[in-house]
């Protein structure tokens, strides 16, 4: 992994709309020492420990339910990766890992909510998307890969979203490729008005009245 320091917003910007990063994966994290590149279902849970197996069985449970109890507020015919991806968009975890075609998309998830602490951009090219209409059961992807979501969730097209799926959510992502780019906790303040200034702000990237709301706040 290559780990470059910013020293600001317009440094960011060089970096990541750089033409040797086209065609990247972004992805933002608040805090670059406790938030690795984990999917949620192999963060430290009650299955810390567990078997892949075991953990892997415990996620398929728990789609199942969020399926049978959830189908009733899901219009259409929703594939098992449309329900992953929704049940990833509503906090259940799974082994997804949300990323943007953005990169100030990922700047504002590394910074919005950043509590004074140490944020990344981590920006990561994955050359072979998985054809989610061939590979149909999640579960049996072997590789890390990215993959197009539809748009069951209204913030997904905001965000500019894609995924990656982590055949083994415990292990922690990453490569000789990966960009890592730091961003120090005195820069966040200036991060945020400069995104706001852009037209980056929470009512842009989550759509609906908790986003409207989130940006007029006064903190």
């Amino acid at each position: 992994m290559n780990t470059l320091k910013i020293t600001s917003y317009t440094n960011i910007i060089e970096q990541v709309c750089s033409l040797n990063l086209n065609g990247c994966l972004f992805r933002g994290v608040t805090d670059v020492k406790a938030y690795k590149l984990v999917p949620s279902v192999g963060r430290p849970t009650k299955f810390q420990g567990a078997t892949l197996a075991k953990r892997t069985a415990e996620e398929k449970l728990a789609l199942k339910r969020f399926r049978l109890e959830g189908a009733q507020f899901v219009s259409g015919n929703p594939s098992a990766w449309d329900w992953m991806t929704i049940a990833r968009h509503h906090g259940l975890p799974v082994r997804l890992l949300d990323r943007s075609r953005n990169p100030l998309v990922a700047l504002f998830f590394a910074v919005w909510d950043n509590k004074k602490t140490e944020a990344a951009v981590y920006a990561e090219y994955f050359r072979t998307p998985i054809v989610i209409e061939k590979e149909i059961d999640p579960f049996a992807v072997k590789k890390v890969g990215k993959f197009q979501p539809s748009a069951s969730v209204a913030r997904i097209p905001s965000q500019s979203s894609m995924l990656t799926i982590h055949p083994d959510p415990s292990k922690a992502y990453c490569s000789t490729t990966l960009k890592c780019f730091t961003i120090s906790a005195k820069l966040v303040p200036d991060m945020k008005a400069c995104l706001r200034r852009c037209g980056i702000n929470p009512a842009s990237v989550f759509p609906g009245l908790e986003g409207i709301a989130k940006s007029l706040r006064f903190d």
